[in-house]
């Protein structure tokens, strides 16, 4: 039965019972004839604003989802169900936390938010079955003596915002003169650069990764990134931070590498007054400090000197940290996110990290998958830095097919910081041409295509062909390796392949 038609039985129900009703007390008749009307009326009204309006939201492109001040889901859109993939009956009836604890329908709420703060919340997230980040803003309704009677939630995916560049600044503005808009134009700022934060890629790699994240970023499990140079360990940090509960709170980020070892402890832990030669005459917090209540990123965690390890391990163990100099315990509450390029057990092994603390990050590993490991992703990746560049630099560079099986077959030894540089280049250089000749890309890789092979050793032997061609191949994959073992890594064969084949060729490892 419809809501139409349960309201039009409530009218009819309520006709029956003036007829039953009605006495013979003049008092009474009137009184109760007076209340009945009362209903009847209230009824009607209930009726035509609720069909008019439902049948207004379900036509609209935005997901909306409408929950009570407990939390019970009453309606979401059909607009939901679409761009969801989780039918109605999943969520009417059930309240946002059972969901979100039960399933992975939710990797972020704002309706709990909304009903502690009793005011709008806006929020980045994905909904099942989105590529791309979207912007939720939960919206309080209040009965009218000011308790919360409904929370509206709505969700639209970032891309669609795109179309508000051209107006950028004069929609900034006019946000920024509304005090209530402050949280909205911080994340609409955000929205613009987020461009370069996604994490693209259909392959079956980063689908594994970007359904893993959905479900640990949720939780306050410490995480650990590893991966080789360049594959975006810090996009994945990225990502569990916009999808966590922390997401409104300080994400605070420090590379181990970057920093001298006689000067990370004060960064990291903080210091008192006076602890030491030119310090801060007030002492100064320090990053664990400034990241209270939110993330924090530890990159390049296995650069760590060792001394600093076991007080790193004893702030994790106990949830507190000690300024240098100080002696009064400062009570923590992070979610930390540890990366590292590093081989830990390798070091472990070494003697170089301390295996109590790797255990201690190693709670959700997360593993990035070098870029010659996701061939599937490389004409994508190169499509959406091509776009980014094209429209930072007003070009209209477009990448062919021979181009896309050129890039395709490249290793990427540097990965995606790599291949973002060499799109960047190639857009730059472009100058006038809408398209590249292959020729222009092989001399980037300083590789020569297999055209020009073809046409300088036609002459040649298929067997001298290809020695001359896994020559240039070798020479090109060892260029920057250190080692066997790196060069085995990128040419996918056994260390002693790689040392019988350059043998065979005359060639060997830079000193």
């Amino acid at each position: 039965m419809t809501d139409r038609e349960i309201m039009l039985s409530a009218e009819q129900r309520i006709d029956e019972l003036m007829n039953k009703m009605l006495g013979s007390d003049p008092v009474s008749k009137k009184q109760v004839l007076q209340e009945l009307k009362a209903v009847k009326e209230s009824v009607h009204q209930v009726t035509t604003s609720t069909i008019d309006y439902q049948i207004v939201v379900d036509n609209l492109d935005d997901n909306i989802l409408i929950a009570d001040a407990s939390e019970t889901i009453l309606y979401v859109n059909k607009a939901y169900q679409k761009s969801s993939g989780i039918p109605k009956e999943n969520l009417i009836g059930k309240t946002v936390s059972h969901i979100a604890e039960t399933t992975d329908y939710f990797t972020v709420t704002t309706v709990p938010d909304v009903i502690q703060k009793k005011e709008p919340v806006m929020k980045l997230s994905y909904l099942p079955g989105q590529k791309n980040p979207s912007i939720v803003v939960g919206m309080p309704i209040f009965y009218s003596n000011g308790e919360l009677q409904y929370i509206i939630a709505t969700n639209r995916e970032l891309s669609t915002y795109t179309n508000l560049r051209d107006n950028y600044n004069t929609f900034l503005n006019l946000l920024s003169d509304m005090k209530s808009a402050k949280n909205a134009v911080q994340v609409i700022q955000e929205t613009f650069t987020l461009s370069e934060k996604q994490m693209i890629g259909d392959g079956k790699e980063m689908t594994q990764i970007r359904k893993f994240i959905s479900n640990v970023a949720s939780t306050d499990a410490t995480v650990l990134v590893t991966g080789e140079s360049g594959t975006g360990k810090e996009l994945i940090a990225d990502a569990i931070y916009t999808a966590s509960k922390r997401n409104n709170m300080p994400f605070i980020k420090i590379n181990c590498s970057s920093i001298p070892a006689q000067l990370l402890e004060s960064e990291l832990f903080g210091y008192e007054k006076g602890a030491f030669s030119g310090a801060n005459a007030q002492g100064k917090k320090g990053l664990f400090e400034a990241a209270n209540k939110g993330t924090l990123l530890l990159d390049e965690i296995g650069d760590m000197p060792m001394e600093l390890q076991a007080k790193l391990l004893r702030a994790i163990q106990s949830n507190e940290i000690t300024r240098v100099g100080g002696t009064k315990p400062i009570p923590l509450d992070i979610r930390l996110i540890a990366s590292t390029n590093c081989n830990l057990k390798a070091k472990i092994a070494e003697g170089t990290f301390r295996s109590d603390l790797y255990y201690r990050l190693h709670v959700i590993p997360i593993n990035v998958p070098p870029l010659r490991e996701r061939k599937d992703d490389i004409a994508l990746l190169c499509e959406h830095y091509i776009n980014i560049f094209n429209e930072k630099y007003d070009k209209h560079l477009v990448l062919s097919e021979e181009n896309k099986d050129a890039l395709i077959g490249y290793s990427w030894p540097g990965n995606i910081r790599e291949l973002r540089n060499i799109m960047e280049y190639l857009v730059v250089c472009a100058s006038d041409m809408d398209h590249l000749d292959n020729s222009f890309l092989y001399s980037i890789f300083d590789l020569e295509g297999i055209d020009s092979y073809m046409e300088v050793k036609k002459n040649m032997t298929l067997s001298e062909a290809v020695s001359s061609y896994e020559k240039e191949f070798l020479t090109l994959a060892i260029k920057d390796v250190k080692n066997l073992k790196e060069a085995s890594e990128i040419l996918d064969v056994d260390i002693s392949t790689v040392s019988r084949k350059l043998k065979q060729h005359g060639l060997s490892l830079k000193k």
